[in-house]
């Protein structure tokens, strides 16, 4: 059995690692279904998951790109958790091995949380964050809810509804099993579907072709994981939807990184929005500007 898992890159980490979200309109989130709070740090969403022992909570990441949740190999181990059937996980020209399934009855803030998870070291990542990571809350938790990634009050919310603002962008939401993705385009390096990665902590990485590359001025960088990734980095003009984005550190590749996906759209760029809300029932991603947009020349600059 082969589970298929997206790259992680961390801009400010710089990690790879193996894993298979003006104010909001007062009737998006004035009732919200559940809430509960985050911290951004270094480009991840970092939450607080309630332990089923007792004691203290598990730190867990919010990847919207891991195509299952994830509970950690030593992590596991302390819970005395069984392991379940050994898989083999895919990545980026190698592959590691894992357990599935593993249940485990967490939850998050009153929610119940996925109760099946791929058992895997995450200790690359772990390093790269200079803190453990216990777990990470994957694609499973968005099915059939809307979630809403409110970056300015770091709040998670689950939304019984979800209502665009009059200055919000809306994006459409492809699923296709666990995957989420949504349009984007690269000026001048064209357009295409790429994943709906909170577990990324850069902007944007692209694939493009030799010839592209050739033409770029470009840094080099390599991801440290099982399989080192050389990363271009460029600064690029983004486009979603009518929103266009000036100065967008994007990590440049020549090789595909997800089978049938031309890129992954992280959280350094969803963080830069008030909030992002990701509605699965109704296809689509509700992108919230800033009431103040950021000055400091580091970030992207948003403009329609």
């Amino acid at each position: 059995m082969k589970i298929a898992i997206a790259s992680k890159f961390a801009r400010q980490v710089k990690a790879l690692a193996w894993v298979l979200l003006l104010l909001p309109s007062v009737s998006s989130w004035a009732a919200p279904l559940a809430e509960f709070p985050f911290k951004l740090r270094a480009g991840l969403i970092w939450l607080q998951v309630d332990n089923p022992h007792g004691g203290k909570p598990l730190n867990f990441l919010l990847d919207s790109g891991a195509e299952a949740s994830v509970i950690d190999l030593q992590t596991a181990g302390r819970l005395r958790l069984p392991l379940g059937q050994p898989v083999n996980i895919r990545g980026i020209n190698a592959t590691t091995s894992g357990y599935w399934p593993e249940y485990l009855p967490a939850r998050l803030g009153g929610v119940c949380l996925p109760t099946n998870y791929l058992a895997m070291d995450l200790s690359e990542v772990s390093d790269a964050c200079h803190r453990h990571v216990d777990g990470l809350i994957g694609a499973d938790f968005f099915a059939d809810r809307i979630v809403q990634i409110d970056f300015e009050k770091e709040k998670i919310r689950l939304l019984d509804q979800s209502a665009a603002g009059a200055k919000d962008e809306v994006l459409p939401l492809q699923i296709q099993a666990a995957r989420l993705r949504v349009p984007v385009e690269v000026v001048g390096l064209g357009d295409a579907w790429a994943r709906l990665d909170t577990g990324c902590a850069s902007a944007l990485h692209w694939v493009v072709s030799s010839d592209a590359m050739s033409g770029e001025t470009t840094t080099e960088e390599v991801g440290v994981g099982v399989s080192s990734v050389l990363i271009h980095q460029n600064s690029q003009t983004v486009r979603l939807g009518q929103v266009t984005l000036n100065h967008v550190s994007t990590g440049l590749h020549t090789e595909k990184l997800l089978a049938g996906e031309s890129g992954i759209l992280g959280a350094g760029l969803l963080s830069d929005f008030a909030s992002v809300t990701i509605d699965e029932p109704a296809g689509q991603l509700i992108l919230e500007p800033r009431t103040v947009e950021r000055l400091s020349s580091s970030k992207p600059s948003i403009h329609r």
